[in-house]
């Protein structure tokens, strides 16, 4: 098994000085995850992960997207900015949001590489234009609604919910206009939300623990109690098939949701952890942070099996996301970094070697 592990500087954030306690115990970090058996056994591949600290110190960064170019983007929550990462010259650029102390939340890049936003303290959405440097605000028409996760349809409509006001959302970009449905469930508190490309919009409500769809057509919602009571489902995504996933936090599972037929199939999580980010990749597999296990995990559906994968330190990683080559880019709140995992190298034969790659300050340190 080959697992390679690096944790290298953006070029414009400065030199890494970080104290050498902590680098140890990141090498170590990587040295146990490399050699344990992981859940279901061991990760037989060759395992890339590339760490990348975000010059704003403790930005918070809690949501994550890639664009069509494979540049990275996400918000910085305390910092009120956006942040993109470039991947051609592995540096960083990052924009404050023109109102302060907006609280950004979420993060969507559109299919001409728009980035949109929630700003959920200013009760905004907002976008930015890469092409031309431009930042748009739009003021939700529902005052302290909350807006907390947003999706974009196949018409580049926005679709967010407004988790206090209890409703979902919708902004088009062309007219400039709102327009907001009220959901039938009082106290709902909406959360995450995708569209399908039927045009259906679903949500998950925290609350009232339900998974819900809304036809835009017809203003008409559908609403089904999650199987797991007080699941507090929070991130919501799709696969190929057309299923919706998401985690349930008190029995720390993964479920799946199938819409053609209303059924449920709930997958216990390793260790009970707590499933934040969720991710998709091309195969089917559904990628999660795990956020106090300090871990990247990926279900294989087919054979329900679970690989997880040890993160160096104690980063917290947040949310997901999938870029068009396949790679799994996620964000960790407490160190301060954005990561990516090369999905490609999971799976192989066993035998494999086991090798760690050490940067050049990690070989100081060893003295080699």
């Amino acid at each position: 098994m080959t697992m390679a592990i690096k944790t290298l500087p953006a070029r414009n954030a400065g030199p890494r000085t970080a104290p050498v306690p902590t680098r140890l115990r990141w090498l170590k970090a990587a040295l146990v995850a490399a050699a344990l058996a992981l859940w279901g056994g061991p990760l037989h591949a060759d395992t890339a992960v590339t760490l990348h600290e975000i010059p704003t110190a403790k930005a918070f960064a809690v949501a994550v997207a890639t664009d069509s170019r494979g540049d990275v983007w996400f918000v910085e929550s305390s910092a009120n900015k956006l942040g993109v990462f470039r991947r051609a010259t592995e540096s960083f650029e990052e924009f404050d949001i023109p109102t302060s102390r907006s609280l950004p939340v979420d993060i969507a890049v559109d299919a001409d590489d728009v980035v949109w936003f929630v700003e959920q303290d200013a009760n905004q959405i907002g976008s930015y234009d890469p092409r031309t440097g431009k930042f748009d605000e739009y003021e939700i028409p529902t005052p302290y609604s909350q807006p907390y996760r947003l999706a974009i349809d196949r018409r580049g409509r926005i679709w967010f919910t407004q988790f206090q006001a209890g409703k979902i959302g919708l902004f088009d970009p062309a007219t400039k206009r709102f327009r907001e449905y009220d959901i039938p469930s009082r106290g709902s508190q909406p959360m995450g939300i995708t569209v399908l490309d039927s045009g259906l919009v679903w949500f998950v409500q925290a609350y009232t623990n339900k998974i819900a769809s809304l036809d835009p057509e017809t203003g008409r919602f559908e609403e089904h109690e999650i199987i797991i009571p007080l699941a507090v489902p929070s991130t919501l995504v799709k696969d190929g098939e057309g299923r919706l996933w998401f985690g349930a936090r008190k029995d720390r599972k993964l479920v799946s949701f199938d819409p053609s037929d209303g059924s449920f199939k709930t997958y216990d999580l390793p260790g009970k952890r707590l499933p934040e980010g969720l991710a998709v990749d091309a195969s089917g597999s559904v990628w999660y942070c795990d956020f106090y296990g300090g871990k990247i995990g990926r279900l294989h559906v087919p054979t329900a099996t679970f690989t997880e994968l040890d993160l160096p330190g104690s980063g917290k990683p947040f949310a997901a996301a999938m870029d068009g080559e396949g790679r799994l880019w996620f964000t960790e709140v407490l160190l301060n970094r954005i990561g990516v995992v090369d999905t490609a190298h999971f799976g192989g034969k066993k035998g494999d070697k086991l090798e760690i790659r050490l940067g050049v300050g990690e070989k100081k340190l060893l003295g080699r």
